[in-house]
């Protein structure tokens, strides 16, 4: 087992701005999923501010009551603790309330908005570019930051509340003890740098934390149990999750050893200053022992204000790196959006024309497709052969308008591919690829996703199901198509790779008249000769519907599964090596004609 290199990622240079803008239209987002919730929160917190900040005052109506003997002091004073801590507690528990309900609301409607900007995207760049994962990876772990951040700004001005109140309660011994907020000043300054450093930290170690929870997947999931048992590899994925936890530990316990540091030393400012308070009160102001117990105790107070501001204050720092990672997911998914408006045609008139085409993956310095020109006609079955990596499946991802060429263009019917609304180009494709999802649904719903407006259409997913030669599959199934997949639910079966295959197949075959089927090598873990049914079955539906002028593209490795089709393009090395159809490419006796014969001795 290998694993790549740490390489940290690019850290995003602060946009302050762009964040505080993003922030507000989080905001906004989040009051418009519950905004009597949050009125009530806001009103409740500011509220739950009084009780606390009062009580040094009744502490110092009881001590001057029973120094003076004044039994109405006393009294008065008692009521008030009393009455502070009763109101405490039923402010804290009407607070709890209304804020979990409130957060449940706000977590849907934001972790909804992330996803959706995620699905959004036209291109799968960012679901294969490294540093964009490590982005990603950090985005959703601090998702729950944004969760939190109505309630965190609820919070942060119940904070400042408390700590205002305590100040003025402070002042009434003597407008000097707003000095104290001074000696509070380096917690928050400290706070902000750490916040700062913290976030960078965790951006270059992005990529561990990745790889950590990958191979712990790994090592806890029964799907690479078999393998990982066989070749003995059980202590090497330990190993290898421990020395990717401890590269992510490193960088990050190094960032808050340094600001646990520097905090501490903030608070033993203010606690210098709160000593300097209490001993001043005492021997400077010759103050009454009932001022000197508010002093006392408004000032532990205060000091308890000052945490839970910085506190909030740090999570509003926080809350700011989350929503500039969002600001950068939502401009990334603005630029990489489609831009195309025009509608796709009913039918094929011509057909689909690669023109110079040269494609250079991100990040990567060599093409991996090379000058390739090629016409796909109306109403065609065309397969694609090569060998592994010769470029076969990129270019059914720019075909798909994944990626658009880096040079060159794609025509269809004359008119560039990326004029198309990307969503609507692709609601005329149908098929399946090598790389497919498992969707551990009902049956039927595993299959009927493949198309949405017949989801519940059970003769359609019936005629899936048959296309896709996954017969057999339903029929194994306790339940049929109303058995549940996937061993790790109630009831649920576990079915093998080739089963899954099949109900990718199926799902592809969802769609009853795409004017583009795609098949991706997703029969890999068939058999030769079940492949070969299969695109036997595939090639005489699409000549049966030739009407329409759809083409149909089977790609493949195997040579000799594809000689059915009316075009085959061999692919080598990210060029076009050769064209025609299966007889005229014998008779050449070129790479086609050799690998032909090669793989078709294989098998007899």
């Amino acid at each position: 087992m290998s694993s790549q290199p740490h390489r940290p990622a690019k850290a995003e240079s602060p946009d302050v701005p762009g964040a505080l803008a993003t922030m507000a239209r989080t905001l906004r987002r989040a009051f418009r999923a519950e905004p009597t919730m949050a009125v009530m929160a806001l009103v409740l917190a500011v509220l739950a501010t009084l009780p606390g900040a009062l009580l040094a005052v009744w502490l110092k109506l009881v001590v001057e009551g029973v120094t003076a003997n004044r039994r109405d002091l006393v009294v008065a004073g008692a009521i008030g603790v009393a009455a502070s801590s009763i109101a405490i507690w039923l402010l804290r528990l009407a607070s709890s309330r209304v804020t979990r309900r409130f957060r449940m609301k706000v977590a849907v409607a934001l972790e909804t908005y992330v996803a959706d900007l995620q699905a959004s995207v036209d291109t799968i760049e960012h679901q294969e570019r490294p540093e964009y994962l490590d982005r990603l990876a950090v985005l959703r772990e601090s998702v729950y930051q944004l969760d939190h951040m109505l309630l965190a700004l609820i919070d942060t001005i119940s904070s400042l509340a408390c700590l205002t109140l305590t100040v003025l309660v402070l002042m009434t011994v003597s407008p000097w003890m707003v000095l104290l907020i001074l000696f509070a000043a380096p917690t928050v300054l400290v706070s902000s740098w750490r916040s700062q450093a913290y976030r960078t930290a965790e951006e270059s170690a992005a990529q561990n934390q990745r790889l950590y929870r990958h191979l712990f997947t790994l090592g806890t999931t029964a799907g690479p149990a078999k393998e990982i048992r066989v070749t003995g590899n059980q202590q090497d994925v330990v190993h290898r999750w421990s020395d990717a936890w401890t590269g992510w530990y490193k960088t990050v316990s190094a960032t808050q050893w340094a600001g646990g540091f520097w905090m501490a030393a903030a608070w033993g400012v203010f606690a210098l200053g709160y000593v300097a308070a209490v001993y001043w009160t005492v021997d400077g102001l010759h103050a009454s022992a009932g001022n000197v117990v508010l002093v006392v105790t408004a000032g532990g107070r205060l000091g308890q204000y000052v945490a839970m501001t910085v506190g909030e204050v740090d999570f509003l720092r926080l809350w700011l790196d989350a929503c500039q990672r969002l600001g950068w997911l939502e401009r990334y998914a603005a630029l990489h959006r489609g831009a195309g408006d025009q509608l796709t045609p009913d039918r094929f008139s011509d057909g689909i024309v690669f023109e110079a085409v040269d494609f250079c993956y991100p990040g990567m310095t060599e093409p991996v497709l090379r000058e390739v020109t090629l016409k796909l006609p109306a109403g065609s079955v065309v397969a694609i052969v090569g060998e592994n990596g010769a470029g076969k499946s990129t270019l059914v991802k720019l075909l798909c308008g994944f990626y658009q060429p880096t040079s060159g263009r794609i025509l269809v019917d004359g008119s560039e591919l990326s004029r198309f609304a990307p969503r609507h180009w692709r609601s005329r494709l149908s098929g399946a690829f090598q790389d497919f999802a498992r969707l551990e649904f009902i049956a039927r719903a595993a299959v009927g996703l493949g198309d949405l407006g017949h989801l519940d259409d059970h003769e359609c997913v019936e005629a899936a199901v048959e296309r896709a030669g996954a017969t057999d599959v339903v029929e194994d199934l306790a339940s049929g198509l109303e058995t549940q997949l996937g061993a790790s639910w109630p009831d649920g079966v576990d079915l093998s790779f080739g089963q899954w295959q099949k109900f990718a197949l199926a799902r592809g075959f969802m769609r009853t008249r795409p004017l583009v089927t795609i098949l991706d090598e997703p029969t890999a873990a068939l058999d030769a000769e079940t492949e070969h049914l299969l695109f036997e079955r595939y090639a005489d539906r699409a000549r049966a519907s030739r009407s329409d002028g759809g083409i149909t593209v089977l790609v493949s490795h195997r040579f000799s599964t594809v000689r059915m089709a009316d075009l085959i393009v061999v692919i080598s090395n990210g060029k076009i090596a050769e064209v025609g159809s299966h007889e005229q490419l014998m008779s050449s006796r070129g790479p086609y004609s050799d690998l032909y014969t090669i793989q078709a001795s294989a098998y007899q």
